[in-house]
Order: structure tokens, then sequence, then C-alpha cells
């Protein structure tokens, strides 16, 4: 068995990179932390976990219309909020808004490959 694993875009993390020892929701500041296995603390903002949402439909919307906007937001991006999230078995995320969208799965990987500063 490997000790890394390929993620989105073709990057390589090792698989303490990729596995969360700690997840905390802060709805006030609405934000995402997560304490991975290798020591990092990522921090993701809920406005821009929306925008990078992996459902099908939003990444049709962002593939096609190439825009930060997706039609999918019925209203300002910054006026949705982060409203609850569930774990999904051992290996994702599922981030439930307040606009009642709910198909996103974030997979570890994919989260860890969002973390610019990783």
């Amino acid at each position: 068995m490997s000790d890394e694993i390929s993620a989105a875009h073709n990057t390589a993390f090792p698989v303490e990179a990729i596995t969360p020892d700690e997840l905390k929701l802060k709805r006030e500041e609405q934000t995402l932390h997560i304490r991975w296995r290798d020591g990092r603390l990522s921090v993701y903002p809920a406005v821009m976990l929306r925008r990078q949402c992996p459902c099908a439909t939003c990444r049709t919307e962002r593939d096609q219309k190439k825009t930060e906007l997706l039609p999918i937001l019925k209203s300002d991006p910054g006026q949705i909020k982060l409203a609850n999230a569930k774990l999904v078995g051992t290996y994702a995320i599922q981030l439930i808004w307040s606009d009642g969208h709910d198909a996103g799965i974030f997979d570890y990987k994919y989260l860890r490959s969002l973390d610019r500063n990783a």
C-alpha cells in the first residue's frame, strides 16, 4: 500500500496530510477548521467553500460560466451561511447551507488541495 494518495489537480499528499485529527465548524466565524494528522491547521472561509462546492451542479456551472458568482446561488454568497455539516464515512464531510444546498461532499483530499498555504 502506497503512503501517498493523489488528490485533485494531480497533487500527491502523504496519507497524514489528508487525514483529519480534528474538525470544527465555527458557525459564528463562518469557518471550517481542520487539524490534519501531519500537524497542519487549515482554516476555510465558508464563502470560499461555497464557491468551490464539488457537487455536479456547481462544477458544471463553474465550468460553463467561468464566473465567481454561480447562478445556483439565489443571493449574494456572503449572505448564505454555513449552517451544519455531517461526516460522510471516514473520507469526507457534507456541508449544509442556509439556503438548503447540501449536495456538496467535500472529500479530505479535495479540502487539503484547497488549502492554498499547504
